[in-house]
């Protein structure tokens, strides 16, 4: 009775293993982009893109309650938040050239990190923006699996970003 149950669990501790094993190898790293053409100049569209402030009318950013450095905006201005659904992190504007280009960095609890920028181009009258995000999940050998989803969800969630935006021209 018992060699039955020592091969069931035995096999179901193999699986586990290789899973695992499989999670180590796989790679934690991820990258999205999204672009979208908006009817204003970058240097109207800008100022919405180098204040954390504004970032809660176009980013999902305004649905986590987080507290905002003095001033929002500009270089090392930064956002930090510690939220039960979200966890606690926090996101810091590492460089801006007014009226063409934003970068963040995002530092999350546990480890992970995200680089991020906006750049503007001028398209006549008109803007085209691109949101750029490459992710670290880190080592963790179930971070591998999640990090294969998420070049696309998070495209996805640059992209709605971004057709906020659009609409506040």
């Amino acid at each position: 009775m018992m060699a039955p149950l020592a091969k069931i669990f035995g096999g179901i501790a193999a699986v586990l293993v290789t899973f695992m094993l499989i999670g180590l190898v796989l790679p934690g790293t991820w990258s999205a982009e999204a672009s979208v053409e908006i009817e204003a100049a970058p240097t109207e569209v800008f100022p919405y893109l180098n204040d954390l402030s504004r970032w809660d009318t176009w980013t999902n950013w305004g649905d986590i309650e987080s507290e905002l450095s003095d001033p929002p905006r500009s270089v090392g201005a930064s956002r930090s938040w510690d939220d039960p659904n979200f966890g606690s992190g926090s996101v810091t504007i590492t460089s801006s050239s007014a009226p063409t280009l934003v970068r963040y960095e995002v530092e999350v609890e546990g480890g992970a990190s995200v680089n991020g920028e906006l750049r503007i181009e001028a398209l006549g009258g008109m803007s085209r923006v691109t949101w750029r995000e490459e992710g670290d999940l880190g080592r963790n050998p179930l971070m591998g699996y999640v990090a294969r989803n998420m070049s696309k969800s998070q495209a996805t969630q640059l992209a709605e970003g971004l057709e906020k935006l659009r609409y506040i021209f």
